[in-house]
């Protein structure tokens, strides 16, 4: 685990304030283990912990202008850390509830929904909704909610940067939610499609 002394860091930070890549690099390294170690123990997730990490040292170089005023980095980066983490498990717990509530609400009407929706007509429409969308979106898809992968294992496949892959995905998703909305039985075609997609 690399080390660096406080000259030494300050020294780094008007580098990095200056767009040196190289200090950056020195920094992330000097970090990014501690950083993990402390993050795993928050979410158990390693795919969650490379995401927010990577978001802390994304900011902190996009707003490398004013990193000179920071007084102590390692505070500055095991708080950002530490927030991140809260504001994820926040999140997931959200979307937990969400699917909770769901669940409970499509099973008390099971038999009201099967009368209404069909779901072959379900993955119909979904297919006609994709065939509008680029062939590079249309696979991101396929691989993410079909194939089961994550958005790392399909930024390398694809040759991607993961915020494209997180970006596409989004897109789709709002063209799918517009494209049933035309329907009149969107309300339970969406839910369905919620079910489906956040699993």
């Amino acid at each position: 685990m690399l080390s660096i002394d406080p000259f030494e860091e300050r020294r780094l930070l008007i580098s990095v304030s200056n767009g040196d890549e190289q200090a950056f690099r020195k920094l992330y390294d000097a970090y990014f283990n501690r950083l993990s170690v402390y993050v795993f123990k928050f979410n158990k997730s390693e795919e969650a912990t490379s995401e927010i990490i990577q978001d802390i040292f994304l900011k902190l170089w996009t707003t490398r202008s004013t990193i000179t005023e920071i007084d102590s980095l390692q505070a500055y980066l095991f708080s950002s850390a530490r927030n991140r983490s809260i504001d994820y498990l926040r999140k997931l717990a959200r979307e937990t509830n969400l699917i909770k509530m769901i669940s409970v609400q499509l099973n008390d009407e099971k038999n009201n929904i099967e009368e209404r929706l069909n779901l072959a007509d379900l993955q119909l429409l979904i297919g006609q909704a994709l065939e509008e969308l680029s062939e590079q979106k249309k696979q991101i898809f396929k691989l993410s909610k079909l194939d089961g992968m994550s958005h790392d294992e399909i930024a390398e496949m694809m040759n991607l940067s993961k915020s494209t892959v997180k970006n596409h995905l989004s897109e789709t998703l709002k063209h799918l939610r517009k494209h049933l909305s035309q329907r009149p039985d969107h309300d339970y075609l969406l839910v369905i499609l919620l079910l489906k997609l956040l699993r």
